[in-house]
């Protein structure tokens, strides 16, 4: 199990650790002298290659601190240790006997059982020394006591060239860990080496990307070296893709010296460029050589790069790749103008159309080209292809479009990472490029850039771009905005659409997929090309909550319970799970929105408590903001909701909301608020806050309460319980009980219409009809917890409408006085006074 810190952990750490260091190398690398201080290189090298080390194992998710908190102990830390210190009791790697002195051993937090033992060395040269002593000297004597640790060697420093070897013990003799057959060049992180550490596993390993922590670290660091050196937003990705580039290309023989490292890497980028028939985009990732600060701060982002493999891994086409497309999700974000579509999601709209090694694949807006790497990746899992068969898969197979210059050379960068470089994309527009292929693709993945000005293409008509460059039959997966999908200004389009192709499946993502760089709702529709859809035909759709990220501090990290593979399974097994997803024909409407379709599932008894509570906490916040305008409520004669000439929906099927309540919709004469004036009236609108009040006003024709106020504009489904009198705008829907309902199921109501918003949005308003059979919860149980909360809140709200009436009462007192004491009333007492409240009373 590996074990990460939080990434704020783990930047306080690494920053504490750099401290300490640097207070150690001051330290212990000076001797002090007549002339001042004086430099011990010796002690400088060591401590420099201590740095290294530390560097090497939090790159792969580490935790560097001493147990119980961290996994490393350091030099004669282990000794507080009994286990340990018999372990290397006299093995020292000198003529003398004495203790073993290893650099450092990992360790299981818990069990402090040694996973690797390290030794370090501050010279390149002294790697089969350091390999001999971590071996033979320290990771013999783990053997001998019955562990089965790694010995790790690692020599060289942060500021040169470093070498590491990593040793296993096969059960009778040390091999070096490999990748296809060449010893790794890096430390392993926690799972892996819990792999080599068996003696029935391979000793072959696959390299893996780090935890999205370790990279946001990383990717942090380097932005802001990037910003220390002037480097714009807009520039930085094609900085770090020009540095990533240059040290695969190169096996990390760059020059580091600041006169030369800079064009060193253009250098090794054009060659790129041009070695994979690219030579337009040879410029593209230039980064300027007459930046003196970047110059200077160019190595540490080198060496940062790498610290994750980047030079090491020649031969990989998977990870690098893999590596780039995370690393950007964090160094460099949305800064180049574009929205990039999340790896997992591209593999999941490749799955969904089941991409095969025969089929052509056309991304018309390939951005960095997560999409046809997608679709090469499925390609080589599914046919288990060689390296070389991939290479010519990215040569043939994958054609791809981006009329932004950087974009372009990053996807071109993407596909040299992964192969040769020589494959279809072309920086070029989609729409006039003569190489844009016409019925010649099988398959389309594609996520149109969202306009952000009028003269912007719509996603429309990159969608019916890509149809142009598919076969008949061919098939498309594309990710758009929620908005095409159902409002009333693109029916014409939408049928057009079905008059010529067949809607296959419509799968909502999550609302945060793009976040923090946009808040789209977006939706992936699967369409065949040439087949006109046929009448009646049912169409998968689904509504994905969870895809296996969540948004942290800005930045989507993995979550447990994604439901991608779930949408998947239903959609090739044809099966319906309500609330989730569901095979149903187009309404007469032509919506495309899932969720108009999905059939909806009666809420759990954790969401109706949150949910409960949610609207209960609104209300009484309500009440106290508003209590001295709730004690002067005024007093006309309430109606009864829905006699107003709207339309009320009373039939119903049993266990649902309009089983209980009658649906229709507010006020009309509320329909214009503009004639309004002040008042001690409340008025109702469609505002998602403050329980829906728009204010207090002159108004006389107010509704009798209890009843549920929906929004079906504005704040859609944001429900609302009304417990006084108010009038209530036509924007809204009222939900009123029907007799014998529970007043607990007004709160349950407001609850499941809450649980319920996602279906709706400025394209598709909430209505009686679309509310009414949602399943509302109703049994004896709910109904009496539910009655408990409101009760207590009840209890509360009082207390404050009573201290506002004092308060109100005070107020109307000290006014009466000061207009006796001005002669303008009087004070009577007695019989007159009796007189007077028996009159008063009368009138009540």
């Amino acid at each position: 199990m590996t074990v990460f810190a939080s990434r704020v952990t783990v930047k306080w750490t690494t920053m504490v650790q750099a401290r300490l260091l640097r207070m150690r190398l001051f330290a212990q690398c000076s001797q002090r002298a007549p002339g001042g201080p004086v430099v011990n290189p010796q002690r400088v090298a060591e401590v420099r290659a201590e740095h290294l080390l530390t560097e090497l194992l939090t790159a792969q998710g580490w935790d560097t601190r001493r147990p119980p908190a961290g996994e490393l102990l350091r030099q004669h830390e282990y000794k507080d240790y009994p286990h340990l210190r018999e372990i290397f009791k006299g093995r020292s790697k000198g003529k003398n006997v004495g203790d073993g002195l290893p650099e450092a051993v990992l360790v299981d937090k818990h069990t402090l059982q040694p996973l690797a033992v390290i030794e370090a060395k501050a010279s390149i040269r002294d790697i089969k020394k350091a390999v001999a002593e971590s071996t033979g000297q320290y990771g013999a004597a783990c053997v001998e006591a019955g562990y089965s640790p790694l010995a790790i060697a690692v020599a060289g420093t942060s500021e040169d060239e470093f070498q590491v070897r990593v040793s296993r013990w096969d059960g009778s003799h040390w091999t070096f860990a490999t990748y296809e057959g060449h010893p790794i060049g890096w430390i392993p992180n926690r799972v892996d080496a819990e792999q080599l550490r068996s003696p029935a596993g391979s000793g072959e390993l696959r390299p893996s990307v780090p935890h999205p922590d370790v990279l946001a670290e990383r990717a942090d660091e380097i932005n802001r070296l990037l910003r220390e050196s002037s480097v714009n937003d807009r520039s930085r990705p094609a900085v770090v893709g020009a540095c990533m580039l240059a040290l695969w290309k190169s096996k990390g023989n760059l020059r580091k010296d600041p006169s030369n490292i800079l064009r060193d890497i253009n250098q090794a980028c054009e060659e790129s460029f041009w070695n994979a028939g690219k030579p337009t985009l040879a410029k593209s990732l230039h980064i300027e050589e007459a930046n003196e600060k970047l110059a200077i701060k160019a190595r540490r982002i080198l060496a940062i790069l790498e610290r994750l493999n980047v030079a090491v891994l020649t031969a990989e086409h998977d990870y690098l790749g893999q590596l780039y497309e995370t690393f950007f999700q964090y160094a460099g974000g949305n800064t180049i103008g574009q929205y990039f579509t999340p790896r997992h999601v591209a593999s999941f709209c490749a799955d969904l159309l089941a991409v095969t090694k025969n089929d052509v694949v056309l991304d018309p807006a390939c951005g960095t080209g997560g999409f046809l790497i997608a679709a090469m990746n499925r390609m080589a899992r599914e046919h288990n292809l060689s390296r070389a068969q991939i290479v010519k898969l990215v040569q043939e197979r994958l054609v791809g479009f981006d009329d932004e210059p950087i974009t372009a050379a990053l996807c071109v960068a993407n596909m040299i990472l992964r192969g040769d470089g020589s494959s279809s994309v072309h920086r070029g527009d989609c729409f006039t490029a003569k190489e844009f292929p016409i019925g010649t693709a099988s398959v389309a993945l594609m996520n149109p850039p969202f306009p952000h000005k009028k003269t912007d293409a719509p996603a429309e008509r990159f969608i019916e771009r890509a149809l142009q460059g598919l076969s008949q039959n061919g098939r498309m997966a594309v990710i758009i905005p929620l908005s095409l999908l159902v409002k009333r200004s693109k029916r014409e389009w939408r049928e057009g659409l079905l008059k010529r192709n067949t809607l296959e499946a419509a799968i909502k993502l999550p609302d945060e997929l793009f976040q923090p760089y946009a808040a789209a709702n977006t939706v992936i529709l699967y369409i065949t090309k040439g087949v006109p859809h046929p009448k009646n035909k049912s169409v998968f759709f689904a509504r994905v909550e969870n895809d296996g990220y969540r948004l942290k501090k800005g930045v989507r990290v993995p979550c447990p319970g994604t439901e991608l593979p779930a949408a998947l399974e239903a959609f090739n097994g044809r099966r319906s799970v309500p609330g989730f997803c569901g095979w149903v024909p187009l309404d007469d409407d032509l919506s495309f929105a899932p969720g108009a379709y999905i059939p909806a599932k009666e809420i759990d008894p954790a969401n109706v408590d949150a949910k409960v509570l949610e609207v209960i906490r609104g209300r009484t916040a309500f009440v106290a903001l508003h209590a001295d305008d709730l004690v002067r409520i005024g007093h006309h004669k309430p109606r009864t909701p829905g006699k107003f000439g709207t339309k009320v929906i009373k039939e119903s099927v049993a266990g649902t909301l309009g089983a209980y309540f009658n649906i229709s919709y507010g006020q009309k004469q509320l329909h214009s608020k503009e004639g309004l004036r002040p008042g001690n009236s409340l008025v109702i609108s469609s505002s998602g806050l403050d329980n829906g009040c728009y204010g207090f006003f002159d108004f006389e024709n107010v509704l009798a309460a209890p009843f549920v106020t929906v929004p079906s504009t504005g704040s859609i489904g944001v429900a609302h319980v009304q417990e006084w009198p108010c009038g209530v705008t036509d924007d809204c829907l009222l939900l009123v009980p029907k007799e014998n309902t529970p007043h607990a199921l007004l709160y349950v109501a407001a609850a499941v219409v809450r649980h319920e918003a996602w279906r709706f949005s400025y394209g598709r308003k909430a209505t009686p009809e679309r509310i009414s059979n949602f399943p509302l919860p109703a049994d004896a149980e709910i109904v009496a917890r539910i009655t408990d909360y409101v009760a207590r809140a009840n209890m509360v709200e009082k207390q404050i409408l009573e201290n506002a009436e004092d308060a109100f009462d005070s107020t109307v007192a000290r006014l009466q006085l000061d207009r006796i004491k001005e002669g303008q009333g009087k004070v009577i007492r007695g019989r007159e006074l009796k007189e007077r409240l028996a009159l008063l009373l009368s009138a009540e």
